[in-house]
């Protein structure tokens, strides 16, 4: 069970203050503290953060599938709004639906602190190895 953060800093990540709560074998939890700065004006979280949250939380299960020669970027990114996002925190839930040689795709659900859907989506990563994207 992967419960630390990454070795690298993640600037954005951090602005953001997600935590990765748990990642392995192509699935991932990431939480989300909300605090005002994500606010839209209706007082709810918005919705490029709820993106945000959907892309990293799918980065995340990807790289769970890479040893130390490869890293991955988000190509494609689709979500679903399905309920204003507030309360206390928000959990995303990630999985890998498919892991090829070169590109990986992702379902992640974010929930809010009453355990109910607000938000879906999808991503798609490229897979590349790290010596190669140098050139």
């Amino acid at each position: 069970m992967r419960m630390e953060q990454d070795k690298r800093s993640n600037p954005f990540r951090n602005l953001l203050q997600i935590k990765e709560i748990n990642a392995e074998n192509g699935a991932a939890e990431v939480k989300l503290e909300i605090f005002p700065d994500l606010l839209n004006f209706s007082d709810n979280v918005h919705g490029g953060v709820l993106a945000s949250l959907i892309d990293i939380s799918i980065g995340s299960a990807v790289r769970t599938t890479l040893d130390d020669r490869y890293r991955s970027a988000t190509v494609e990114l689709k979500i679903n709004y399905i309920r204003p996002a507030n309360g206390s925190f928000l959990l995303a839930k990630s999985s890998l639906s498919h892991r090829g040689g070169t590109l990986s795709v992702g379902i992640s659900e974010i929930y809010n602190d009453q355990n109910q859907l607000v938000a879906m989506g999808t991503a798609t990563f490229i897979i590349l190895n790290k010596d190669r994207t140098k050139e």
